[in-house]
């Protein structure tokens, strides 16, 4: 049965007939943590009720939340407790990989799964990474986990997101692989060492893409992140036109990746960015 079907039967002696069909149709499971985005602001008075089923329904689940956004360049989530624990910090698994969090201060998506096992499948042996945008390790560690020989550099500046990286870089033993480094990704990112970049933000600016190009030794990768209107998911990247055409390198997007439907006008995107440097 569909969670839209449990909760109705479930609350049809709570709610009105108009209500029960304004109940959501699914969650997203950090850990054993439920996360519930952006709830019809009509069923406001029924979320203690939806997340105690939740947690009746689900044994993996411990503490029921809603999300309604993510603000700063720090990412900081807005979340409400609804049912459960009064606790947000869990450990969440993934492709043999321990992710520690805190909901209330990192954000952390479900939703980029798929992303994360497309670098685990496309990253060849001993490649070295800089991940502009490290977090907690969101994209870059399962890499390393699954790749021992793969080595990684994790910017990332702010302060709590780098205290997690630094714990699950240490929970998962890679602390050979993974160097952990704090301030801003203009300023520290290493440079001509890379053979691929991720930049898992979408608020990119165009000196941090030139950052990303001068991280590049000879030839490699560069993962852009974004968002796009869904009738403009082939959108040229102005950021990216405007460099091809005053670098001196080759820069081309190989292939555009839909990630994940953001909202209902907005798909995340990934474009594959091949970089070839010549000599000036």
């Amino acid at each position: 049965m569909k969670l839209k079907d449990k909760l109705q039967e479930s609350l049809s002696g709570i709610m009105s007939e108009e209500l029960l069909n304004k109940l959501p149709s699914g969650y997203s499971v950090i850990g054993d943590i439920a996360i519930f985005r952006r709830l019809n602001p009509e069923i406001d008075s029924y979320k203690k009720n939806i997340g105690e089923c939740v947690i009746s329904f689900d044994p993996q689940v411990k503490v029921v939340i809603e999300q309604f956004d993510t603000i700063s360049a720090y990412r900081k989530p807005i979340i409400s407790h609804m049912a459960g624990e009064k606790k947000t910090e869990t450990t969440h698994k993934e492709f043999n990989t321990l992710f520690n969090l805190d909901l209330e201060t990192i954000t952390f998506s479900p939703g980029n799964k798929s992303e994360r096992c497309h670098l685990i499948k496309t990253v060849e042996d001993n490649e070295i990474i800089c991940d502009m945008f490290a977090c907690i390790g969101n994209l870059s560690l399962p890499i390393v986990v699954n790749n021992s020989s793969v080595t990684v550099y994790g910017m990332e500046w702010n302060q709590t997101a780098l205290n997690f990286l630094k714990k699950n870089i240490d929970v998962n033993k890679v602390g050979e692989q993974y160097i952990s480094q704090f301030g801003d990704n203009r300023e520290i990112t290493p440079k001509n060492i890379a053979t691929r970049v991720i930049m898992g933000y979408f608020d990119i600016d165009k000196k941090q893409f030139y950052v990303a190009l001068e991280a590049i030794k000879d030839q490699g990768w560069i993962h852009f992140h974004r968002l796009a209107p869904r009738d403009k998911l082939d959108q040229p990247i102005e950021i990216i036109e405007k460099e091809r055409k005053i670098s001196n390198h080759k820069i081309e997007t190989q292939e555009v990746r839909i990630i994940k439907k953001y909202s209902p006008r907005l798909y995340h995107l990934c474009s594959d960015i091949y970089v070839k440097k010549f000599l000036n």
